[in-house]
């Protein structure tokens, strides 16, 4: 089905072009600016849908988040006359999303993307944000590097939603792509953390490389049902789905997905163990303790 452009043109001076695909929320699409080429752009028409609009202002909230080679950045957001929201977003056309590469990552690969995206969580927490919601459909590659994006699910650092609105709908209306790799302190009801989102890269590393989620998922798909099996899960070892895997990426493996909350608060450190996973730099002395 071919949809018909919003409106020619957008308030910030892009014109609608032509329909990508369909987005978390809404539908994609290709807007072009005379002095800044295409873009890819989010158009959601929230009409009475109190939830829409809440996710929208959410997203519209994270506008300078995206600032870092590592992240998608919100280039403007903002609402239309007639109650539709769009943004564009800092993202080529032909950026990939991860959810959509059936392609199979190499454990190196997916170490670099491990990197990639613990520099998009250290610019993201620097501005007092954090992700919330980290999934395949969140992951973009653009020219060989990852990004990440979606923000619509953006916390603050004290665990409060950007848009008030928005509390009363996490986690029940997140999808299950990304609530399977939610930290078990979210399954518990806490908001997410720094933490969390160390914990989500960690599930999220461990699905590329073996195909499974750390915790087994449960066969319902009411949200809120499938949050208390999941709560009452322990991750199981990687051992278990991929025997061939290095010692080093096991180890950074297991240290994202301790359970404590505590125990994964040192972005740095694992900055540091990827870093020397993929080569970038020497491993240190202590890099197996």
């Amino acid at each position: 089905m071919t949809l018909s452009p919003p409106t020619s043109r957008t308030p910030s001076g892009y014109s609608f072009a032509s329909h990508k695909e369909a987005g978390l929320f809404g539908n994609r699409w290709l807007v072009t600016k005379p002095d800044d080429g295409e873009r890819l752009a989010d158009f959601v028409a929230p009409d009475d849908d109190q939830f829409l609009v809440s996710v929208c202002t959410n997203s519209m909230f994270t506008k300078g988040a995206g600032e870092s080679p590592f992240t998608v950045g919100i280039i403007y957001a903002g609402w239309l006359e007639n109650g539709d929201f769009y943004q564009v977003l800092d993202l080529e056309k032909d950026a990939v999303c991860l959810a959509k590469n059936s392609d199979k990552l190499s454990e190196h690969a997916v170490l670099n993307l491990g990197l990639s995206l613990i520099r998009a969580l250290k610019h993201l927490h620097k501005n007092e944000f954090v992700h919330g919601a980290i999934c395949p459909e969140a992951i973009y590659a653009v020219n060989g590097r990852y990004k990440l994006g979606e923000y619509w699910w953006a916390h603050t650092l004290t665990g409060k939603t950007l848009d008030p609105d928005l509390f009363q709908y996490f986690p029940m209306r997140v999808s299950l792509s990304a609530l399977r790799f939610f930290a078990p302190e979210v399954l518990l009801g806490f908001p997410p953390q720094r933490e969390s989102d160390l914990y989500a890269l960690g599930a999220l590393m461990y699905y590329l490389l073996t195909g499974e989620t750390p915790c087994r998922m449960p066969s319902e798909t009411e949200p809120m049902i499938v949050i208390e099996k999941l709560a009452k899960e322990s991750p199981r070892s990687i051992l278990e789905f991929n025997k061939n895997l290095s010692k080093p990426t096991v180890l950074i493996i297991e240290k994202l997905l301790d359970k404590d909350p505590d125990n994964r608060s040192n972005i740095f450190r694992f900055e540091e163990m990827l870093a020397a996973a993929v080569g970038e730099e020497p491993a240190k002395e202590d890099f197996l303790d």
